[in-house]
C-alpha cells in the first residue's frame, strides 16, 4: 500500500535554502513557460531507505531551478518496491502540480523520469514497461534511463548529499 506524499513536506534548493511553498515557486516558473521534470531516487543506509524527489524547472538556454524533498522508509524493500515507490512519489507530485496549476495536457509542461533501465543487463529492466506505463497511463510524458536524467543524475546527486560536499570543498 502506498502512502500519500505529504503536502506539508519540507523542500529545499540545492543551495540549501528551505522553500516554504514549493507549489507557488514552481507555479510562478511554469507560468513563464518553463518545463518541470520530476524524478526520484533512493539510497539505502544502515538503518533505512531514503527517497529524494526533485522538481527541476528548466529555462532552456538559461539554466534552471532544482527543488527537492526527502522521505524515509524501512530499510529492507525489494527492488520492485523501491522502483515503484520512486515512480509513485514522482507521479504523485506531477499529478498534484498538474491539478494545482490548471495545466493543459497538450503542452507537456511536466515530465516524469523513471529510474529504471530497459537494458537487459540491469535488474530494473524487468519493470520498465510497468513503471513507464503507470506514468504514461496517468497522462504524463515519461523518460526512462538513459534519458531519465532528473532521476538518475539530479535526484541521485541530492540523495547522496553531493551538493553539500561541493559547498564544503568550495569554502
Amino acid at each position: 500500500m502506498r502512502r500519500p506524499v505529504e503536502s506539508e513536506s519540507r523542500w529545499w534548493t540545492l543551495g540549501g535554502a528551505e522553500v516554504l511553498d514549493v507549489m507557488s515557486a514552481v507555479r510562478a516558473l511554469v507560468r513563464q513557460g518553463q518545463i518541470v521534470h520530476i524524478g526520484t531516487d533512493a539510497q539505502k543506509s544502515s538503518t533505512r531507505m531514503e527517497f529524494v524527489t526533485v522538481a527541476c524547472v528548466l529555462n532552456p538556454g538559461k539554466g534552471g531551478r532544482v527543488f527537492y524533498t526527502r522521505r524515509f522508509d524501512r530499510k529492507e524493500i525489494s527492488l520492485f518496491e523501491k522502483l515503484s515507490t520512486e515512480t509513485w512519489f514522482s507521479l504523485d507530485l506531477a499529478i498534484r502540480m498538474h491539478e494545482a496549476f490548471g495545466l493543459s495536457t497538450e503542452r507537456e509542461q511536466i515530465w516524469v523520469h523513471v529510474d529504471a533501465n530497459p537494458d537487459q543487463r540491469y535488474d530494473s529492466s524487468d519493470y520498465v514497461k510497468q513503471l513507464a506505463g503507470m506514468v504514461a497511463g496517468s497522462g504524463f510524458p515519461v523518460l526512462v534511463k538513459p534519458n531519465a536524467w532528473c532521476a538518475s543524475h539530479v535526484a541521485d546527486y541530492a540523495v547522496k548529499n553531493k551538493h553539500f560536499r561541493a559547498r564544503v570543498r568550495a569554502a
